[in-house]
């Protein structure tokens, strides 16, 4: 391993090839020695939100990658994106205000799905929309309306991009109590091995999107794998339990130079 490796947030702070500084409210709240070591280092590790856009304007690596932070949180971005790239990604639109609205029903018929359009994708955002008066209280708490169709399958997958090639793959079977939810505490999660097809897939949506460390929502309808769409957050608890320590991984990846 060589060069110097500095993180701000405190994710690696065990690790001992990395300096971790810790977050700061400010750039002027670092010290005039500790902002020389975030210039002099070949990647800042954990940059959070706040400071990511920073170096990237200096050029300056970091992980997760830029892309991650921009696209984390916005369904938008990331529809926007899966498109550009021909993804395959169910038909999804958006729509602003009360007269766009009005117009779901000419697009989509019952039922169909609607997310919240931006936030965590794990808040457990994500609504089955059967019938008139459940898209009236959507249409009533979110603008814009995030609708997408509603593909009918036993099983999701979840395939995790580390460094743009590290995968580990685990399968939702959603909870009879609540079968549409999106939450990552329901459901039955089963470790398999990621299918070829899956993971080739997972791997060029990382590379050619720039995304380091990502988690793909896919589905299989039996041809083919669609990607519903990109979190950026992870449970640690469902790592652990199929015995996968994620940031031990990270600094195994530090340690041998790969990042």
């Amino acid at each position: 391993m060589s060069g110097l490796r500095v993180a701000i947030d405190e994710q690696l702070k065990k690790c001992p090839h990395v300096i971790t500084l810790g977050v700061r409210r400010q750039m002027a709240d670092y010290t005039r020695y500790e902002r020389e070591l975030l210039r002099a280092a070949e990647m800042v590790f954990y940059p959070t939100a706040r400071f990511v856009d920073l170096f990237a304007t200096v050029g300056k690596k970091t992980f997760p990658s830029t892309n991650c932070y921009r696209l984390e949180g916005d369904r938008l971005k990331q529809t926007s994106l899966l498109r550009l790239l021909n993804v395959p990604h169910p038909r999804t639109r958006v729509y602003y205000g009360h007269k766009q609205k009005r117009e779901i029903l000419n697009d989509f018929v019952f039922p169909f799905v609607a997310k919240r359009p931006f936030g965590s994708s794990e808040s457990g955002q994500v609504f089955f929309i059967s019938d008139q008066m459940k898209l009236d209280w959507y249409n009533h708490h979110f603008n814009p309306a995030y609708i997408q169709e509603y593909l009918d399958t036993d099983q999701e997958l979840r395939v995790a991009v580390l460094n743009y090639h590290t995968l580990f793959g685990y399968w939702r079977n959603p909870s009879s109590s609540d079968p549409k939810t999106d939450s990552p505490h329901s459901g039955v999660w089963l470790v398999d091995e990621v299918p070829p097809e899956a993971a080739i897939r997972a791997r060029q949506v990382a590379w050619d999107a720039d995304l380091s460390d990502v988690v793909l929502k896919m589905i299989y309808d039996g041809s083919r794998y669609w990607v519903l769409e990109l979190s950026f957050e992870y449970g640690e608890e469902s790592w652990l339990q199929f015995g996968k320590d994620r940031f031990k991984m990270i600094m195994q990846m530090i340690e041998r130079g790969e990042l």
